[in-house]
């Protein structure tokens, strides 16, 4: 509330500035009886009091009923000081029309103004009758008063509500990037990390047997872990961009040494567009075959179909990964870059296998 309030009063601090400015004709006018002079500052004190309070609780969230009361008060306060026949009470339509735009908005504040200047009109006229020029007069700096102070309000509103705007666009990139690189960094390391898992599943088996086989695959552990170092440096400073060519040898020699039988079918060349995108479809593809299928073949197909890229990883394994991952990656995170990208991620598991299928926009799209 109390950031609100402070909100409020800059906001409608033209109301607050000339209140007292616009109430000193009034004030060096009081005349008559002592009861009536009590009465005429009893009325200023209450417009000037009116005033404040509509300037510091108006504007968003409109829902305050104070600003409403404090209008409605300054209005019939308003209206009372007209019934003195002195021209130093006209000043105190001005300040009304100013306080208008502190508390209404749309249509209530478009015809709100001409309203006041009308009866700012009727006030000039009972003031000097004779003096149309008068009339006419005041009821146009009346009418511009309130017409410049809404406007200036309504300038106040859009630049906070660009603000506000900018704030949370800024919190959505953050968040934005920090999926970006969950996602990224899943990609990069779960892939290495099953490679690496099964070449040291290799060693074990083999270092009774084959000291020489279990030392080349020691000698690729020590390899593809250097490479996650530099891969994890890249994504950290978001300058990993894999390549489909890399991704696909790679994934040929991955599942070859967990036993796996693969094809790679890559006759047709993708766009440059779509190079990286499905570099991770590969990535990631590769990486449920080795972790989840049990498979002992499988086919990576790059093929032209109907002027789009498909790329497909099939396998004989034993279906879809078990258990559905509430975190960013794996085959959501594969799905939202291939939507990104304009293409569409199929996943068809079934009792012979799994299937994952990637199309993507071709060169001539």
């Amino acid at each position: 509330m109390r950031s609100r309030l402070g909100c409020s009063w800059r906001r409608n601090a033209s109301v607050l500035v000339w209140t007292p400015v616009l109430l000193l004709g009034p004030l060096l006018d009081l005349h008559g009886s002592v009861g009536e002079v009590v009465l005429q500052a009893t009325l200023i004190v209450v417009i000037a009091a009116s005033a404040a309070l509509a300037a510091i609780t108006g504007g968003p969230p409109w829902r305050d009923p104070r600003p409403y009361l404090a209008l409605t008060t300054l209005v019939a306060a308003t209206c009372a000081g007209a019934t003195y026949a002195s021209s130093q009470w006209l000043p105190v339509w001005v300040l009304l029309a100013n306080a208008l735009a502190a508390v209404l908005r749309g249509r209530w504040l478009v015809l709100a103004i001409p309203v006041v200047a009308a009866a700012s009109m009727w006030a000039a006229w009972a003031v000097t009758p004779h003096q149309s020029s008068r009339m006419l007069a005041e009821g146009f700096v009346v009418l511009l008063a309130g017409a410049a102070n809404a406007a200036f309000v309504a300038l106040l509103d859009t630049v906070a509500e660009l603000k506000r705007t900018r704030a949370e666009l800024a919190r959505a990139a953050v968040a934005q990037e920090r999926e970006r690189f969950s996602r990224d960094l899943h990609d990069l390391l779960g892939h290495t990390l099953s490679v690496m898992v099964v070449k040291a599943q290799a060693v074990r088996r083999l270092a009774g047997r084959d000291p020489d086989a279990a030392a080349e695959h020691a000698a690729d552990i020590e390899q593809i872990g250097r490479q996650a170092l530099v891969d994890v440096r890249q994504a950290v400073d978001a300058m990993r961009t894999p390549t489909l060519a890399e991704e696909l040898d790679g994934a040929r020699r991955a599942l070859g040494a967990a036993g796996i039988a693969t094809t790679v079918d890559d006759s047709v060349a993708p766009p440059a567009a779509a190079d990286e995108v499905l570099a991770w479809v590969v990535r990631e593809g590769a990486t449920n075959v080795l972790r989840h299928s049990g498979a002992s073949a499988c086919r990576i197909t790059l093929a032209d179909v109907g002027g789009r890229i498909a790329l497909s990883i099939a396998d004989d394994g034993v279906g879809a990964p078990s258990g559905p991952s509430s975190r960013t990656g794996g085959l959501e995170g594969l799905r939202g870059r291939v939507v990104s990208a304009g293409g569409a991620l199929v996943v068809d598991p079934g009792d012979e296998g799994f299937r994952l299928v990637a199309t993507v926009p071709g060169g001539g799209s």
